[in-house]
């Protein structure tokens, strides 16, 4: 084989190589632009997988109105919280992982409110999903987060809430029933303390 042989052989390899880059690269910016707003949750997998996009969505029977399961999951101290003891005030309920990247994203926002509503009108559990005490307590003590962070142990608060995607938020209401079921994020603090103000507003009357 001689040189000119050569040259042309390593200049079509070259170009090649410059498609398949390039495929590449305009793929990466593409799903760059499809930013997650949940990580599919088939549990107890803790794999970010496929994604959903359905926020304001109700999970199958979790309709407005209906009472919401009650559940006991685990406190970082060992004690263990039902729904059942905050019966009075309205609750919100956060399913989430520390491998679930819009779940990380919302804490601050979650946070945000917490502060605002530290007199216990509002009660906050962040119920996460399949991890140990010491990754929770880690990761709390990471993003400074001061609302409940409780264990779901059990799966039990999962499977009763049909959790399939996170992060997914549920609103209940003073009386125990369900508000509103929101599966994606992150949410914004706005979002989330206009259903806190609606629902304290459903309290007084």
């Amino acid at each position: 084989m001689n040189n000119r042989t050569y040259l042309v052989v390593i200049l079509l390899l070259s170009c090649a190589l410059l498609l398949v880059g390039g495929a590449f690269i305009g793929a990466a910016l593409y799903l760059q632009g499809r930013a997650p707003t949940a990580a599919i949750f088939p549990t107890p997998v803790k794999d970010a997988g496929a994604l959903v996009n359905t926020p304001a969505a109700t999970q199958g029977t979790l309709q407005k109105g209906s009472p919401a399961p009650d559940f006991s999951v685990e406190a970082l101290d060992g004690t263990v919280v039902s729904l059942k003891n905050f019966r009075g005030k309205p609750v919100m309920l956060n399913f989430w992982a520390s491998w679930c990247g819009p779940c990380t994203a919302e804490m601050k926002n979650i946070e945000a409110v917490f502060q605002k509503h530290t007199n216990e009108d509002f009660v906050i559990l962040g119920i996460n999903q399949g991890e140990s005490v010491d990754t929770v307590k880690g990761y709390g003590e990471l993003w400074k987060l001061n609302f409940r962070l409780v264990r779901d142990v059990n799966d039990e608060a999962a499977r009763k809430y049909q959790i399939k995607a996170l992060p997914t938020t549920v609103f209940v209401d003073a009386d125990g029933n369900i508000f509103e079921v929101h599966i994606g994020g992150p949410v914004t603090m706005e979002f989330i303390e206009k259903r806190v103000q609606e629902l304290l507003g459903l309290k007084k009357e």
